[in-house]
């Protein structure tokens, strides 16, 4: 009977430690692929054009708000609204390109600047439309349920689900499809892929029209679970920053595992360290590029 107890205490302890880091890896798997989601489109800019899209997180933004006002004003359902926001931020996309972009090809510190200027006329207009104040919606898929003691909520399994879905959709475009290999082609050489008569106009249109409505796509993945706010733009550019550079700038298998691993970072960090956790992730990170300075899986 002696050893029945602290065997028993032993193992609920297991059990408890079990659930809550099990709780923590969600909660991380759950930021790490919307992160993910904000880095390939900044990486999918950058690979292809050579851009710093330091616009990237007032796209995220504009998803939010847009699919805000789409649910809550239009009254669509959350499928659909979903759908109009990656097209409508895509569209948005083909737009920059075509009028700003493209006229300033050769010159990356100019382009560079000028995202940083569409960024902040984003979320100038946004915040004359919308407002200071916050607005959240109503759950689309209420409920919870448990999984081996670890609490699920519907809302986070469909935002993993959806994130999924669109990083493996991408995956298997630019590997399968001629036009996935032209983007590719173009990222890695732009003069022999135009020798081989690739239309390069069309590929960088495209591909600023994926970046940006994956981008606005994660914003309104997210809105439900807290809300959309005008001012949730810079914070999310300064972790895909982060999540691009720790997974190689223009790599975007190295934006999906950067991202992945960034959300599991902050999310053990803030569970068990707190606040420093940032200070922290960019010590890791500045660490990291001093013996690879090419990121994880960024070019050499």
């Amino acid at each position: 009977m002696g050893l029945e107890g602290p065997a028993h205490a032993g193992g609920g302890l297991l059990i408890v430690m079990f659930v809550l880091y099990g709780q923590v890896v969600v909660n991380g798997l759950v930021s790490g692929l919307i992160y993910a989601l904000t880095a390939a489109g900044f990486s999918l800019i950058y690979g292809n054009a050579g851009i710093l899209f330091f616009a990237i997180g007032d796209a995220y933004m504009l998803g939010a708000i847009s699919f805000y006002y789409l649910i809550a004003v239009a009254g669509l359902p959350y499928p659909l609204a979903l759908l109009a926001v990656l097209v409508l931020l895509g569209l948005l996309g083909v737009i920059l390109e075509a009028v700003i972009f493209r006229r300033l090809r050769g010159n990356d510190l100019t382009m560079a600047f000028a995202s940083l200027a569409i960024g902040l006329l984003m979320a100038g207009i946004a915040l004359e439309v919308f407002g200071e104040q916050g607005k959240g919606l109503p759950s689309p898929f209420p409920g919870r349920f448990k999984v081996l003691g670890i609490m699920l909520t519907w809302d986070k399994v469909v935002i993993m689900g959806a994130s999924l879905i669109i990083l493996s959709g991408l995956h298997a475009f630019f590997k399968a499809t001629r036009t996935g290999r032209a983007i590719r082609a173009v990222s890695q050489d732009l003069d022999a892929a135009m020798l081989m008569g690739v239309e390069v106009n069309f590929i960088k249109a495209l591909t600023f029209f994926m970046a940006l409505g994956v981008a606005g796509g994660a914003g309104a993945l997210v809105t439900p679970l807290y809300y959309a706010d005008v001012f949730m733009g810079p914070p999310v550019l300064m972790t895909t920053l982060i999540v691009v550079v720790l997974g190689g700038l223009g790599s975007y298998p190295g934006a999906v595992i950067g991202g992945l691993l960034i959300g599991l970072i902050e999310s053990f960090g803030y569970t068990f360290i707190g606040g420093v956790t940032t200070v922290l992730m960019f010590l890791a990170v500045i660490a990291l590029l001093i013996f690879k300075p090419q990121g994880l899986l960024g070019r050499e």
